[in-house]
């Protein structure tokens, strides 16, 4: 865990339903779990391509289940479990041995900042899971 220290990621969410009615176009592409294009939906400019420490593609491929955890139905989906384990355990752990950590959720409102820190319903984020690990750490100890 040596020589970590800040750490990019971006995670881009489904249409909310004012969005789809607006018929909203898809401008973004993650063609792998550290890289973001983003398309010019009018043809005018060339695509430009962004690197991250993780892409966390939560645009579709999912299944929301009776508990409203939404289920990945594909490898690209990345659920809250993913997201949780990429960022949150390594928190988790730095906190743990006692080490001053930070999560720091930055974007524009309503772009999906609280469902990935704190979640819904079923779809708990990384302070929830981050809470109950901490105690379930205590009760064993």
């Amino acid at each position: 865990m040596s020589g970590e220290s800040v750490k990019i990621s971006v995670r881009v969410r489904a249409f909310k339903d004012e969005e789809e009615r607006r018929t909203n176009t898809l401008c973004i592409d993650m063609p792998t779990d550290k890289m973001v294009v983003v398309k010019d939906v009018n043809m005018e400019k060339e695509d430009r391509a962004f690197s991250f420490d993780h892409a966390f593609w939560s645009f579709d491929g999912f299944t929301q289940d009776e508990s409203g955890y939404r289920r990945p139905d594909n490898e690209k989906y990345a659920d809250q479990r993913k997201v949780w384990d990429c960022l949150g355990t390594v928190i988790l752990e730095k906190a743990w041995m006692g080490l001053n950590c930070t999560l720091f959720a930055y974007g524009q409102t309503g772009s999906g900042k609280s469902f990935s820190i704190f979640g819904y319903g079923g779809d708990k984020g990384i302070v929830p899971n981050a809470c109950s690990e901490i105690f379930k750490r205590i009760d064993t100890n």
